[in-house]
């Protein structure tokens, strides 16, 4: 049988929880605490598989508490809940190692959620599968950026986070496990010098104060994107990798396609005239310049119309049209629909 500490210096507040997890687990033992003494006494001494701490406010008193849990029990999960801010919150969370929190009030159903999540969590066969996993794409990335290839990356970031939205419906493990993902694409940039490391770095902490982001597909995976194009900016800028002339073009132009890059620009960059540029280009590429560049942003605006509920005159902005017409006359002639009409047939109905 499964055992879960809920301390909560509240009385009411401690029943009201111990009710509401004994009537939604199985098997599982709930044992309301007031003292904080208590429950460090028995996430040394017994086998606890949570921790649900209530915490008004992190003053150091609980912050001392909470890094003294972590120290005697560092398997046994931890989730916060707390009446206070989230922008407080969070930060403190995440630099203490703590799992997860709720803000107060929180429905029934979102503390079960949160309790099931953890709970599986802390189970080895789900964390093999997905270590698995994450190890598994960490390792495609590897080789793609060793390969220097740039748009591969992100297809393969994007194809982890689509399988991870696919195959788990729980926020707060999809969370956990991004975050890890988030780690490991630190650690590929660590051989890459000290000013990549420490904007990683940067880019890492922010991610994980900004504790929602993680559900968010589309967000996450463009701050995951942010992280490789600090990678590829290195790659580009430092001759000592030898990027191959082509393929540095390429990666180019993909980091650029969103700001609306020209074949004068891409033809610059590749120290070629415009004329030549073109020729080269269709050569390498089997298309035309227009149509490669046209065909990506196409592709990303399907992303945005089906992953946000940006309107499309947004997302037409924001691939750099000028004009939402324009915009929308190019999607038909690739998609063979509007862009509406595309939203519509892939989420039902989604205002614009």
């Amino acid at each position: 049988m499964g055992q879960i500490l809920v301390l909560n210096e509240n009385r009411l507040e401690r029943e009201i929880t111990r009710n509401i997890l004994a009537e939604g687990l199985e098997s599982t033992e709930i044992v309301p605490i007031a003292e904080e003494e208590t429950a460090i006494r028995m996430l040394r001494e017994e086998n606890v598989d949570l921790l649900i701490a209530d915490v008004p406010r992190f003053d150091l008193r609980r912050c001392d508490m909470m890094a003294k849990a972590r120290q005697v029990s560092p398997d046994t999960p931890i989730l916060v809940t707390s009446a206070g801010v989230r922008a407080d919150i969070a930060p403190h969370v995440w630099r203490l190692g703590l799992q997860d929190y709720l803000l107060k009030p929180c429905r029934p159903a979102w503390l079960l959620a949160a309790v099931r999540a953890l709970k599986r969590e802390a189970s080895p066969g789900l964390n093999d599968r997905e270590e698995q996993r994450r190890e598994q794409y960490l390792k495609l990335l590897a080789e793609q950026m060793r390969a220097f290839c740039y748009k591969k990356c992100t297809d393969v970031a994007k194809d982890y986070l689509a399988s991870l939205h696919k195959d788990i419906h729980n926020k707060s493990m999809i969370r956990f496990q991004v975050l890890r993902f988030a780690e490991g694409l630190v650690q590929l940039g660590d051989p890459l010098g000290s000013a990549a490391r420490t904007r990683l770095a940067c880019m890492m902490e922010q991610f994980r104060l900004r504790f929602d982001q993680q559900v968010q597909k589309y967000d996450t995976y463009l701050v995951l994107k942010k992280m490789l194009d600090v990678i590829f900016t290195v790659f580009e800028e430092d001759s000592s990798y030898q990027v191959d002339s082509e393929q540095r073009v390429i990666n180019f132009i993909d980091r650029n396609v969103r700001g609306g890059i020209s074949l004068d620009q891409a033809a610059e960059y590749a120290n070629m005239s415009s004329y030549y540029f073109s020729r080269v280009f269709k050569k390498i590429t089997g298309v035309n310049f227009i149509t490669y560049v046209t065909d990506c942003k196409i592709a990303v605006a399907e992303e945005m119309l089906v992953e946000t509920d940006m309107p499309v005159i947004s997302i037409a902005y924001e691939l750099s049209y000028s004009e939402a017409n324009y915009f929308s006359k190019a999607f038909k002639r690739k998609v063979g629909m509007t862009p509406t009409e595309y939203r519509e047939f892939h989420c039902g109905g989604v205002t614009v």
